[in-house]
C-alpha cells in the first residue's frame, strides 16, 4: 500500500506529543469528550451535518440571526502515526481550531471539524477512508462537503454572510471556499497551509494529486479581504510560504501577512487570538 508523506501532520505530531495533557491524548472517545468540554464550556452546542459522503461534526453558538457567522475549520488533526503510517482516526489530540473558536466573542461562531474527525467512523452515511485524512484531505469530495454544510447553515440563517477562519490544513479549505462562494466576507488563516505545491516543495515530500489548493485560484482569491497569521517560530509552515502566496497575487491590496512573535505551529495562538481578531481587514475597494 503506497502512503504519501505529509510533513506538517507528521511534524505536528512530533512537536505536540510532549505538550498534550492526559485529558486530550487518550482514546478517540476521550479526544471527543475533551473537545466537547472545550466547546460546551464556552456556550457552544454540538451539531452534526449530513453532507454526502461524510457526516461533519462541529459546535456552534448563534445569538444574532442578522449578524455574520465566524466559521472555523480545524487542522488535519491526528492524521498520521509516522511518516508512512496513517492513524486509525484523525480526531485531533490538540484541537487548536476549536480553542480559537471558543475564544471568539462574536455573536455567531461555528466550528467545523474535518471529515472523519469526531464522528464515529461506522456512522451510517459517513464514508470515511484513511485517504480522506491523507492524500485526499483536500479532494473535490471534501470541498463539496463543506459547500453543502455552508449551504445548510445559510438556509437556516437567511441573509447571513461568513467570515472564514482556517487553522493549519483548514486554512486551505477556507481559502477554497472563499473563492467558490458569494457569501464570504473575509478570510483569516492561522499557521495555514496556503499553497499545497509550495508546501510539498519546501518539505521535499510527495505531491497531493487528488487535492485542490487555494493557490490555484489566485485571480479570484486576490479580491477577498484576507489576513494570514504566521508564527515566527513555525517550522512546519514558515513565513516564506505565505510570502510566496502574496507574490502570486501581484501585490493585491486585499491580502496581508502578519508574523506573530514567540509563536510556533501549535504554540502561542490561544494566548493571542482575541487580540489578533481585532486586527482590521484590508480595504479592497
Amino acid at each position: 500500500m503506497k502512503i504519501y508523506m505529509f510533513a506538517y501532520s507528521q511534524m505536528m505530531g512530533l512537536f505536540t506529543i510532549i505538550m498534550l495533557s492526559a485529558c486530550s491524548s487518550g482514546s478517540v472517545s476521550q479526544r471527543i469528550d475533551y473537545a466537547n468540554s472545550l466547546a460546551t464550556g464556552s456556550g457552544m452546542s454540538k451539531k452534526t451535518f449530513d453532507a454526502s459522503p461524510f457526516i461533519l461534526t462541529g459546535w456552534s453558538r448563534l445569538t444574532s440571526p442578522q449578524s455574520p457567522i465566524h466559521i472555523y475549520i480545524e487542522g488535519d488533526g491526528y492524521a498520521l502515526i509516522s511518516r508512512s503510517e496513517p492513524s486509525l482516526n484523525p480526531t485531533p489530540k490538540n484541537p487548536i481550531g476549536l480553542e480559537l473558536a471558543k475564544l471568539d466573542t462574536a455573536p455567531n461562531v461555528i466550528y467545523l471539524g474535518r471529515p472523519c474527525q469526531y464522528t464515529p467512523l461506522d456512522t451510517p452515511n459517513n464514508k470515511c477512508s484513511y485517504k480522506d485524512w491523507t492524500s485526499r484531505r483536500f479532494s473535490a469530495e471534501v470541498i463539496n462537503t463543506y459547500m453543502q454544510v455552508l449551504d445548510k447553515i445559510a438556509l437556516e440563517n437567511p441573509k447571513t454572510q461568513f467570515h472564514l477562519i482556517g487553522y493549519s490544513g483548514g486554512a486551505n479549505i477556507a481559502g477554497i471556499l472563499a473563492v467558490r462562494r458569494k457569501d464570504v466576507l473575509s478570510l483569516r488563516t492561522v499557521a495555514g497551509n496556503v499553497d499545497n505545491d509550495a508546501f510539498t516543495a519546501y518539505h521535499k515530500v510527495s505531491l497531493m494529486p487528488q487535492s485542490i489548493s487555494m493557490a490555484d485560484n489566485i485571480e479570484q482569491l486576490s479580491h477577498i479581504p484576507q489576513i494570514h497569521f504566521v508564527g515566527s517560530e513555525d517550522l512546519v509552515i514558515p513565513e516564506s510560504l505565505a510570502r510566496q502566496l502574496l507574490a502570486k497575487m501581484l501585490s493585491s491590496g486585499c491580502a496581508l501577512i502578519e508574523v506573530i512573535p514567540n509563536t510556533a505551529h501549535t504554540k502561542g495562538w490561544t494566548k493571542k487570538w482575541r487580540e489578533l481578531l481585532t486586527r482590521p481587514l484590508p480595504n479592497c475597494s
